[in-house]
Formats: C-alpha cells, sequence, structure tokens
C-alpha cells in the first residue's frame, strides 16, 4: 500500500509492469475498505436529507452483460486511456466515445453525449493543431492534474446515481460518490503502473465482488 499512497500523492508517468495477484488482491481490500467507511458517511446523510440511491433493476444476463463486462471497458477507455497520450490510446478512445455518444442518443440521454462530443472535437482539433508528442508532453508536465481530474469526474458523475433535493445532492456530492471516487485513483493507479488491460480487470472484479455483495 505504500506503493499506491505515495504515487497518489505525487502522481506521475511511470513505466507499465505486470501486476502480481496478490496487488491487486489488497488494492481489492483496501478499495472495499475505503468505500465501506465512506459508504457508511453516505448512508447517514442520505438518511438525514432523505436522498435515494437508484439501483438498476437489471435481468442476470443483463446485469453480467453491462455491469460486468462492458461498464469497466467503457469506463476505463473513456476516463483513463488517454492519460497516456498514445495512438493506441486514441484509436481506441474515438470509436469507444462515438459508441457511446450513439447508445446514449437513442435511449433519450443527451448531457453526457453532448459533453463528450465537446470533448471529442476538442481532442479532434489538438490533434490537428499541434503534435501527438507535443500534447503527450504537455500532459506529462502537467500529468498530476489530469490524473486527479479524471478520478474526481469519474467519482462525481456517479453523484446522479441519487434522487432527492438537487442542491442537497450537489452539496455532498463529494460524500455520495465518495467510494467512486477513491475507486477512481486506485484505477488511474493500475492503468499508469500496469497498463490499461489491467485497470480494466480490476474495474471488472471490483464490479463483480460489488454485484455478488448485493446477490
Amino acid at each position: 500500500m505504500n506503493s499506491l499512497i505515495c504515487y497518489l500523492k505525487n502522481p506521475f508517468y511511470c513505466e507499465s509492469r505486470k501486476p502480481s495477484i496478490y496487488k491487486f488482491i489488497a488494492l481489492l481490500f483496501f478499495y472495499l475498505l475505503a468505500s465501506i467507511s465512506i459508504g457508511i458517511i453516505s448512508f447517514i446523510v442520505c438518511e438525514a436529507f432523505h436522498l435515494v440511491h437508484n439501483k438498476q433493476e437489471w435481468s442476470p444476463l443483463k446485469t453480467i452483460l453491462i455491469g460486468i463486462l462492458l461498464a469497466p471497458f467503457y469506463e476505463e477507455v473513456l476516463f483513463r486511456s488517454l492519460l497516456r497520450f498514445k495512438r493506441s490510446s486514441i484509436l481506441i478512445f474515438v470509436p469507444t466515445a462515438i459508441a457511446f455518444i450513439t447508445i446514449s442518443i437513442y435511449k433519450s440521454k443527451f448531457i453526457l453525449p453532448i459533453l463528450l462530443s465537446l470533448f471529442v472535437l476538442g481532442l479532434f482539433l489538438c490533434v490537428t493543431i499541434f503534435s501527438r508528442k507535443k500534447i503527450e508532453a504537455f500532459i506529462t508536465s502537467k500529468f498530476k492534474y489530469f490524473f486527479y481530474s479524471s478520478s474526481i469526474i469519474f467519482g462525481l458523475l456517479h453523484a446522479s446515481n441519487f434522487t432527492g433535493n438537487i442542491y442537497l445532492i450537489l452539496t455532498f456530492s463529494f460524500i455520495l460518490s465518495g467510494p467512486q471516487i477513491v475507486l477512481g485513483l486506485i484505477l488511474g493507479y493500475v492503468r499508469m503502473n500496469h497498463g490499461l488491460k489491467y485497470s480494466i480487470l480490476f474495474h471488472l472484479i471490483v464490479n463483480i465482488s460489488l454485484i455478488l455483495t448485493i446477490i
């Protein structure tokens, strides 16, 4: 855990290496412990201010397909693939973003697709105006801001899973989405230290453990 804590204090570009299964287990235990602790505070806030967490009522097949397989893939690609601004990252990010935008519009969800579309457009303009290496150098120089932003935005979006007074949800958003912010930080650490495929795998394992807990 020293490696994780030291990295989160000062995120930086580092060489990727294959993780051990023991490290995955330790990181999973750390996340579950942190999420339970924050979850208790979140529960107290929800009870005090009558906020409700909406749980998806999916069939077992849909739960496996979306909650376990698809969500870890597209969330990792959209939020963490570009932390390493490589050609391969861009090639996997753009089609995933387009697919997510298309599906969201089909389901009559427009806010996230609009924001993501603007991001993709901005990405296209940046790559057109500047070279990829210049953009990568800029991200590297300001990396901790990109790292923290990706984790916090990833977490805060999960505050939309709550219903109730919108102003109270916004006020307590960092508490309500605290477990997801912690998860975003851990996934960012895994992505940078071990690669995108391992952050997807870790995300998948977390989702499986949470779904099994609910069951």
